[in-house]
């Protein structure tokens, strides 16, 4: 649906409203005569001190067209998002709802969100957190910060030590640089040569460059962004928007379960 067939649609709402009330005192006065022009008069006057309504619609169609045009990305990627055996995994392994993160290491909003989505996971107990590495902050000309702590962190999983990296770093109050994440690395117990070997590895580049060509095909331009089933959020969400993703999510996974099961029998 384009803009302005969408904007219709509210329009044509919006006159059925105006229309609603005169038609209904019409019955009581007959003489009562409704013209378009007055109708268009409500419209217009109702719009005059409402903008909002339109500014809300535009945006809900905005919103609507961006996850259309993602979702088939997303589906091609289901597997990749979700089944990767080289992407991290925190939260509950085999809960019943997935919650795939891209973010940065030096991304400030991650950083902010980084307790929020800790404390929804926490209090769930029920959901998968796929850590997506999108180191997309590094700029020609200054060190790679971003992919050095991604590759740091792939690298502290392949010690069974990724929470501990990912929770130090996200948690610093000093800039992520390669000293710090080294130094961070010995603070919480991981062999610093072999992490610094594998971070230079094929495999864990690989991954990295596999990453963030998934999240840029996808068509995230920032960070944080989350995929949660059919749905997409981009930022830094609040903590209900993000339950309420998560609530979603959920019950759609039971209606495809009970549509698996009835149709298997």
């Amino acid at each position: 649906m384009t803009l302005s067939n969408f904007l219709r649609s509210i329009l044509t709402i919006l006159f059925l409203t105006a229309v609603a009330i005169p038609a209904a005192q019409a019955i009581d006065d007959a003489d009562q005569d409704i013209s378009k022009a007055k109708i268009e008069e409500t419209i217009r006057s109702y719009l005059r001190e409402h903008p909002e309504v339109v500014i809300e619609a535009i945006t809900v169609w905005q919103k609507r067209q961006q996850l259309a045009s993602m979702l088939p990305a997303i589906e091609n990627y289901r597997e990749f998002l979700e089944r990767d055996d080289r992407t991290p995994v925190l939260g509950n392994p085999d809960g019943d709802v997935t919650l795939v993160e891209f973010f940065d290491y030096r991304c400030g909003f991650c950083r902010k969100h980084y307790g929020l989505i800790n404390q929804l996971v926490k209090e769930d107990g029920n959901i998968r957190l796929i850590m997506k590495q999108f180191p997309i902050l590094d700029r020609e000309g200054v060190p790679p910060h971003s992919r050095l702590a991604a590759a740091a962190a792939l690298a502290a999983h392949k010690q069974g030590k990724f929470e501990e990296l990912h929770h130090a770093m996200m948690t610093s109050e000093t800039a992520v640089t390669d000293s710090l994440i080294l130094t961070l690395a010995a603070r919480v117990g991981l062999d610093v040569l072999q992490l610094r070997t594998d971070m230079n590895s094929k495999q864990i580049q690989s991954s990295l460059d596999t990453s963030l060509y998934v999240g840029q095909d996808i068509g995230f331009s920032g960070t944080p962004a989350y995929v949660i089933g059919q749905d997409v959020i981009e930022g830094a969400a609040s903590y209900e928007k993000m339950k309420k993703a998560i609530a979603t999510a959920r019950q759609q996974n039971k209606s495809l379960a009970q549509q698996k099961s009835g149709s298997g029998n």
